[in-house]
């Protein structure tokens, strides 16, 4: 008689597991994988916008060029996240500056590593202003940066001769990019 009352007894607890089962069990999961993710990098794109003062280059590219946006690429847990800077200047030029940064909150962070520069030279623009060709491209680092900076932009300090001819719909382009 009693092993008839404790089958009951078992589905009872059964059923009472499986309830709280899936809730912990989200919880867990979310505040302990997807969770700790989310907040690992919270703030990162506030970051973007308050923290050009900390990452040197970026602040530099800010001063020469008139037309320069910034943006945080984070591309999962264990990776580093990258302070991204793009300069649309002289109806023809894009410069764009790659760096590691550490982000320590929405308001601080450092460079972890020396930035990489790529100036590219547009040739036209395609896609109906979304897209363009491009002509010739120039890969720098640091050193040629603070001689390309300290130069207040003359790209000729690196070896790189600029055409003053624009390219037309460069602009539309260099909207179409936000």
């Amino acid at each position: 008689m009693k092993a008839s009352h404790s089958i009951p007894r078992f589905f009872a607890y059964l059923a009472l597991a499986m309830i709280l089962v899936i809730p912990v069990s989200w919880f867990v999961l979310y505040f302990g994988y997807i969770g700790y993710g989310n907040w690992k990098n919270w703030g990162h794109q506030d970051f973007a916008r308050n923290g050009v003062s900390q990452i040197q280059p970026a602040a530099e590219m800010e001063e020469l060029f008139d037309d320069c946006r910034h943006y945080i690429v984070y591309t999962g847990r264990s990776s580093v996240s990258t302070w991204n800077a793009t300069a649309f200047f002289g109806d023809r030029y894009q410069l764009t500056m790659q760096v590691p940064v550490e982000i320590l909150s929405s308001t601080s962070g450092h460079t972890i590593a020396e930035p990489e520069f790529v100036l590219l030279e547009v040739e036209r623009i395609t896609d109906g202003g979304r897209g363009a060709r491009f002509s010739r491209q120039l890969e720098f680092g640091q050193t040629e940066w603070d001689k390309l900076y300290a130069s207040k932009g003359n790209f000729m300090t690196i070896g790189f001769t600029t055409i003053d001819t624009p390219v037309t719909n460069f602009e539309q382009y260099a909207r179409a990019s936000r």
